[in-house]
């Protein structure tokens, strides 16, 4: 009863979750409060923390709140700050669905067919069609590389006296784990991989900790080797995509193991990306369940990314074949969309909700009366492009 009105069931989920979600709050702001670029060793003292008093086996860290998932990482603060509005949290309601990261498959998004969603955001268009096919009505608003509406968490002056600091710098980007998922591979050799192919060529490497592995040895094998260790911060901190793009702009190349959306960004923001190591590292995912097939369709895109991204020196040859992964997945840069456009796609969200009341099974109908009453405007431009009939 309560998620036939998308007011109520953020009332009734709020009032249920109080004590925890409040609990939680207090942690993400402890943690974000900490320079995770500077101070890599306090943010990893609060994560073991963190990791202490909240995982355990099956358990995961975060708000229970209704469209939770659009504030993973900063993105939604990304997006309403880039279209010139003031930002909070609330306003996941009108982007109640922005996915979080790139999925690769094109298995219909779990939470697309929650009731209260009423639009979908994500980087590039490649599931448009899953989407459709469960809910043919339902907005799919394409924008690009979330990076590119995020601003950096450091100022220009404070990014120029870094890199006059550290100067040639490279980016780790280790493969990494969430609370349901585990990753193995060999640790020593990956660490002396990087440092024995890159340490001469660069004066400062980077190795970025995802919060969930900020306590693995792995980081501490980069340090006793010279690097420096930095994370984004939290998945729920706001600022975390700043912090990243603020990560891979110090850097003048970027390698990992493994793939994942920081190469859309390496490649959005104009700096190099390679593999190293990547036959090595192996992921044992219990929380997407992969099927077999799955599996080998997994394996299959990681095998068109380690062809096309082979050599940070062999970057020309593979051009074309990095820019049609990189439109495929994160959209590529010819679906960015202008502040002006940012704010379209919020009026649009705010104006179902409005005409709707709230009420789920009235989605459809009202979108179809906002495409009626909206048809000579920009703004239906977006909507129409969202419905597929742009």
């Amino acid at each position: 009863m309560f998620k036939q009105n998308v007011y109520v069931d953020k009332v009734v989920t709020d009032a249920l979750h109080w004590a925890s979600n409040r609990t939680i709050r207090s942690t993400v702001d402890s943690l974000a409060s900490i320079d995770s670029i500077g101070d890599f060793d306090a943010f990893r003292e609060g994560v073991k923390r963190l990791k202490a008093d909240y995982l355990g086996p099956g358990k995961t860290f975060g708000s229970n709140r209704v469209a939770s998932e659009s504030l993973f990482y900063g993105h939604l603060r990304a997006l309403v700050e880039y279209s010139g509005r003031e930002y909070n949290a609330e306003q996941r309601l009108l982007l109640p669905n922005i996915e979080h990261g790139i999925a690769w498959l094109q298995r219909v998004p779990s939470n697309v067919t929650q009731p209260y969603v009423h639009c979908a955001v994500s980087q590039g268009a490649y599931r448009s069609d899953s989407i459709r096919g469960v809910r043919s009505w339902l907005p799919h608003y394409v924008v690009g590389p979330y990076i590119h509406y995020a601003s950096s968490y450091y100022s220009d002056d404070r990014i120029a006296a870094l890199k006059k600091r550290w100067g040639k710098t490279l980016l780790v980007f280790p493969a990494h784990t969430y609370e349901l998922s585990e990753m193995s591979f060999g640790k020593e050799r990956f660490v002396e991989s990087v440092m024995s192919t890159y340490g001469s060529d660069f004066d400062t490497i980077l190795v970025s900790a995802y919060w969930h592995d900020a306590d693995d040895a792995l980081f501490e094998l980069f340090q006793q080797k010279g690097a420096t260790i930095v994370s984004s911060g939290l998945r729920e901190d706001d600022r975390f995509i700043s912090r990243l793009k603020t990560l891979i702009l110090l850097s003048d190349a970027v390698v990992g193991n493994a793939i994942g959306t920081h190469i859309g960004y390496c490649m959005c923001l104009g700096k190099p990306f390679a593999f190293i190591e990547s036959a090595d590292a192996k992921i044992n995912d219990v929380g997407n369940a992969f099927k077999t097939e799955e599996e080998r369709e997994l394996a299959s895109v990681q095998r068109q990314f380690e062809e096309s991204f082979s050599s940070l020196s062999d970057k020309e040859n593979k051009k074309a074949f990095q820019i049609e992964l990189y439109e495929k997945y994160w959209g590529g840069d010819s679906v960015i969309k202008t502040p002006e456009e940012v704010s379209h796609i919020l009026d649009i969200s705010q104006e179902v909700l409005r005409r709707s009341h709230g009420f789920t099974r009235r989605f459809p109908e009202v979108i179809e009366e906002m495409v009626a009453v909206h048809v000579n405007d920009a703004a239906c431009g977006c909507l129409l492009s969202a419905l597929g009939r742009g």
